[in-house]
């Protein structure tokens, strides 16, 4: 092996950690913590919480935007942590065939389940942080009714 390769190829793990690192803004949260959606169910009727699915894929723009801009904001965490579970299906890897069965078929879809797996309502397509607030503000008011 050339001497001088052996150096970069020592750094370079440092170099990448400190890009990632870079990459993300300063005081940025996690995404969303996600469950398996018969786990997520199990929980949201013993904890007495709301089920949130996200449906999205890798090649979806709009979808990398929202878990990127408004599945890490602060608010967002703070609202969703009380009061949701979180259940994330790529629809390209979907084993369980929920995109077919709750039909979400434009995508981003955010789909509401009551902690009986009864549906609330269907958030389809790109969100900001203050519109994702107040549906899910609406979400909490409509279930404690």
């Amino acid at each position: 092996m050339n001497t001088r390769t052996k150096p970069i190829s020592r750094i370079w793990p440092a170099i990448l950690a400190l890009m990632l690192w870079l990459a993300v803004p300063a005081g940025a949260e996690e995404e969303l913590q996600y469950q398996s959606f018969d786990e997520a169910l199990k929980t949201a009727e013993a904890e007495n919480k709301l089920v949130m699915v996200f449906f999205w894929a890798e090649w979806c723009g709009y979808c990398i935007q929202i878990r990127r801009e408004v599945f890490t904001n602060p608010q967002v965490h703070e609202v969703f942590n009380r009061n949701f579970l979180a259940v994330s299906v790529d629809i390209e890897d979907d084993p369980k065939n929920l995109a077919k069965k709750y039909r979400a078929r434009a995508l981003p879809t955010m789909l509401f389940l009551k902690p009986d797996g009864e549906i609330m309502g269907f958030l389809p397509g790109a969100v900001n942080g203050e519109s994702f607030l107040k549906v899910l503000d609406y979400l909490v008011e409509n279930h404690k009714s």
